[in-house]
């Protein structure tokens, strides 16, 4: 059997202790992330439909890792076969290093390699893969008339069905895998030296632990790092962080002592001793409205971007809004009300909150555009929209003509923007702010799943995802409206 993989080489690169904890510890992992999960079938989707470019291919793909050895024999096999032009999935083993390439092409007396990404841009981490492609399939003497890496075309425009030609773009990557042949086949032997050895590596934890992806070992690695760590801290980089660390300073008490007593870092360390939260007052109150506004309106909007576009006119990873929860209306339209439904305040609700109104295309994504017109009438009746999200809304709703010049810009009132330049920071926050995270700092415990498992579900095949969805647009509007009012009432 093999020892390293394109998965297990490229973490090795990043870090020998994340490489052995994989192949020898892997109950040790953290568990997927619901984004991640997503990413990796993302992946998956994009990489079948890139078959259609060579079409008639022959699946290699083994059904069970017990399958690799059988499979890698048949792929060497239709090397030779004149009836087989095209594999995809094809397995390759050369000096214990196993590969399964997405599309090998004829053409004429060699093959084409082909490599899938489902992005718009190729990656340092994308040019190591195919380098290491490259090793194994030189290794087993396929003879290449080039390889290639595939990925999504930013500027195609879907106008009926998905024209598979247009849709992906190739770049030759033959010069630069040649060139580091040499640099793979030293990394391929020192990884496997460090699978073989008898206990992991000793690898302190350091700016790898999150560069140039979060390693999933970080539960396992990190668990002697107390919680309150100033190395939790996000007003200095990783880099400042660790090279104090290293240096000595290994507690917060200590760190203090390298930072200005009334700095951010130092309030942020201060924060973690006392597990409260800090945020600069004068920042924040001098971001309020004003004057105070008669009607605010939170506006939670839920936004799809495919990697591959789903209506006509719209482009790879273009947004559409697949949902929004607006509450707060007090205004009433009974035409516009009547295509939405009614749903209860909740019981911490603000007086003037009455009602939430949810509009959502889960069930039929070629309806999105209906939402547009929507929230141009109901939009245009506050003097504030309040948000919270790390994209810039104002953006987005310019982009939508809905609101139709910067000039009522102004109305958007971004939480997350606002909190950020008020140097909000909680133990809670550590490595990222989300609005679940928010919620347990403010108010001591958190109710809210993660925005990302309603992106899951909504845009699945489960109407008792869909109904989840639209509760969590509402269960996070109530905690958006709760922190405005908390913080500026």
């Amino acid at each position: 059997m093999h020892i390293l993989s394109k998965s297990t080489y490229i973490k090795g690169l990043q870090c020998e202790k994340a490489l052995y904890m994989q192949k020898k510890h892997p109950y040790l992992r953290d568990k997927l992330s619901i984004e991640q999960r997503a990413k990796f079938q993302r992946g998956t989707d994009v990489g079948v439909l890139a078959h259609e470019v060579f079409p008639g291919g022959v699946d290699m793909s083994p059904n069970t890792p017990s399958l690799f050895p059988k499979k890698a024999q048949e792929t060497m096999d239709n090397l030779n076969n004149p009836a087989v032009n095209v594999m995809y999935e094809a397995v390759f083993q050369y000096n214990d290093t196993l590969i399964m390439l997405d599309m090998l092409v004829r053409d004429g007396d060699k093959w084409l390699a082909v490599e899938v990404k489902s992005s718009m841009r190729l990656s340092d981490t994308y040019y190591n893969d195919a380098a290491l492609q490259y090793y194994v399939l030189h290794g087993c003497g396929v003879p290449l008339s080039d390889f290639r890496l595939m990925y999504l075309n930013g500027d195609y425009v879907k106008n009926g069905p998905i024209d598979v030609k247009h849709l992906f773009k190739m770049e030759s990557v033959m010069d630069y895998v040649t060139e580091r042949e040499a640099f793979v086949a030293e990394n391929v032997e020192r990884l496997k030296a460090v699978v073989a050895l008898p206990h992991a590596p000793l690898v302190d934890i350091g700016t790898q632990c999150h560069n140039p992806y979060p390693c999933d070992f970080q539960g396992h690695c990190w668990k002697h790092v107390p919680k309150n760590s100033f190395l939790f801290t996000t007003a200095m980089d990783d880099a400042t962080l660790f090279r104090n660390y290293f240096n000595g300073v290994n507690t917060n008490a200590k760190m203090l002592q390298q930072v200005e007593p009334d700095s951010e870092e130092a309030h942020q360390i201060e924060a973690l001793e006392t597990n409260s939260y800090y945020i600069d007052y004068k920042t924040l109150y001098s971001l309020a409205p004003q004057p105070k506004p008669k009607s605010v309106g939170y506006l939670n909007l839920l936004l799809h971007r495919p990697a591959v576009p789903e209506i006509d006119g719209t482009k790879p990873y273009e947004e559409m809004i697949l949902a929004f929860a607006l509450q707060g209306e007090q205004k009433h339209d009974a035409a516009i009300d009547s295509m939405l439904p009614t749903y209860p305040r909740g019981n911490d609700m603000a007086a003037d909150a009455s009602e939430c109104f949810v509009w959502d295309c889960f069930e039929d994504h070629s309806r999105w555009r209906e939402a547009i017109n929507l929230l141009i009438d109901k939009l245009s009746r506050y003097e504030l929209i309040v948000c919270f999200t790390p994209q810039n809304l104002t953006t987005t709703l310019l982009r939508h003509e809905i609101i139709q010049n910067q000039s009522v810009g102004h109305k958007v009132f971004n939480l997350f923007n606002v909190l950020q330049e008020a140097r909000f920071y909680h133990p809670a926050i550590k490595r990222g702010m989300t609005l679940q995270r928010l919620e347990t700092a403010l108010f001591g415990e958190a109710k809210l799943f993660e925005h990302s498992r309603i992106i899951v579900e909504a845009i699945s095949d489960d109407l008792l995802g869909y109904q989840q969805a639209r509760e969590d647009l509402i269960a996070e509007n109530e905690v958006v409206a709760k922190t405005y009012q908390h913080l500026f009432k």
